[in-house]
């Protein structure tokens, strides 16, 4: 018997939300603000491992001719609240956000009377970024260094950051660097990978691609399309925050572009250019931090061990060991890039796209557990297919807020949770 109930018609309390606040402040009078919410047709909201703020575009379907009244110019501010709340009083989950318009674009007349273009809109900190140059010195471990920038010349409150520190400690002067590319050259010092990234709650986070793979997943999230539970109850519920409506990968698996990036081994080429000295030194099976138990390299090596080619990629590194005050040289750190790089190439080893209900409280950073069932075994959930079933960081979201709110989100994985030699696993399974 068929215990699971297909609700794959879109009935979900989970993609509802409100727009609390949208108030536009003008050039005309930034004392006093207008609220947009009538004429906003969508939002859309973007935050990544890569970048150092959210990115927010909202629609606008203006029949009022707001651009020629306001003379709107494509610097102004506009705070945004939207909420999202469950059924029975749940817990309000809130983005409430102070933008600045850094570009006004997609303008389109779709009939007339009417007027369509959308908001670009960007943090406080990022539109700042752009009216700073450092160029003064530092001094300090890694973590304190971009937390100086941060509270510094970003004028970030202490509140919203959570910035690691205990990595290399440096000096150097920054070489005219705007703020966020200071923070990306401070971390290019570092012997970890790391990533510095704003959430939906304006947190500013720095941390180890290390520390981010041992975290424990947010929970686990499946694409069978089936529900164990009858509609309209409280574990329904739970089970469409976790439900993957949309699951879509464009592979892209190549050994020969992960071995071209140094992701399995490589060479780096040192020259001290004070006492002539030339050293090349190789690195094989790199050992790393896996997000899962097996590499995606199979035992059965065919023709080529991709672990012992290090001729794949060589870096090249100059260093001058008689300079004075080489201790804690900003670039010492480049001795560690061959590892950097196979971190990130291997992350992009396997990537997939799916498309959830939306959470506000689901954040780029985050880990979670995809379990995929076998094809044409939807409602089989002891077996799973061992080639995407796995744990992947959350690398990029876009959260959509239109007729409902979904959030869909671009997660990687760089290795398996079985062996490649073998066929199916069945998982331990997370506990919530």
């Amino acid at each position: 018997m068929n215990n699971s109930i297909d609700q794959t018609d879109g009935s979900s309390i989970q993609g509802t939300y409100e727009i609390i606040t949208a108030n536009l402040f003008t050039n005309q009078d930034d004392k006093n603000s207008i609220d947009i919410r009538g004429i906003i047709e969508k939002i859309i909201v973007k935050e990544s491992i890569y970048s150092a703020g959210i990115g927010v575009e909202i629609r606008i379907i203006d029949g009022i001719s707001l651009l020629d009244n306001l003379k709107l110019l494509g610097n102004e501010k506009i705070l945004l609240n939207i909420i999202q709340k469950g059924r029975d009083n749940d817990i309000e989950k809130k983005f409430n956000v102070e933008l600045f318009i850094s570009n006004i674009t997609n303008f389109a007349r779709p009939k007339p009377g009417l007027d369509a273009y959308s908001f670009i809109c960007v943090s406080k900190h990022v539109y700042s970024n752009q009216f700073n140059i450092m160029d003064m010195g530092f001094d300090n471990d890694i973590g304190n260094n971009i937390k100086n920038i941060c509270t510094g010349i970003l004028k970030i409150s202490p509140n919203l950051l959570d910035i690691d520190s205990g990595f290399t400690s440096v000096k150097g002067v920054y070489p005219s660097l705007k703020p966020i590319e200071a923070i990306r050259f401070q971390m290019r010092g570092s012997d970890e990978y790391l990533y510095f990234y704003e959430d939906l709650k304006g947190i500013k986070h720095l941390h180890s691609h290390n520390k981010l793979a041992k975290q424990k997943p947010i929970g686990e999230y499946t694409t069978s399309p089936f529900y164990q539970n009858e509609e309209g109850t409280t574990e329904n519920l739970k089970e469409q925050k976790k439900k993957v409506l949309t699951f879509s990968s464009n592979l892209d698996v190549s050994k020969l572009s992960a071995s071209s990036n140094g992701v399995y081994s490589s060479q780096t080429s040192t020259l001290d250019i004070s006492i002539k000295d030339y050293k090349i030194k190789d690195h094989r099976a790199i050992d790393k931090v896996l997000l899962n138990q097996h590499p995606t390299l199979s035992k059965n090596k065919v023709v080529f061990d991709l672990e012992q080619q290090p001729q794949s990629k060589r870096y090249y590194h100059t260093v001058n060991s008689k300079a004075f005050g080489t201790k804690n040289n900003i670039n010492n750190g480049k001795d560690q890039n061959y590892k950097k790089d196979s971190y990130k190439h291997d992350l992009n080893t396997h990537k997939a796209r799916i498309v959830t209900y939306g959470n506000l409280d689901v954040t780029v950073g985050n880990t979670l557990l995809l379990l995929v069932p076998p094809t044409g075994q939807n409602d089989n959930v002891e077996l799973l297919d061992g080639y995407f079933t796995g744990k992947y960081i959350i690398t990029d979201i876009t959260h959509n807020f239109e007729s409902d709110y979904q959030t869909e989100m671009t997660i990687k994985k760089d290795s398996f949770l079985l062996d490649t030699d073998k066929k199916r696993v069945i998982i331990e399974r997370v506990q919530e």
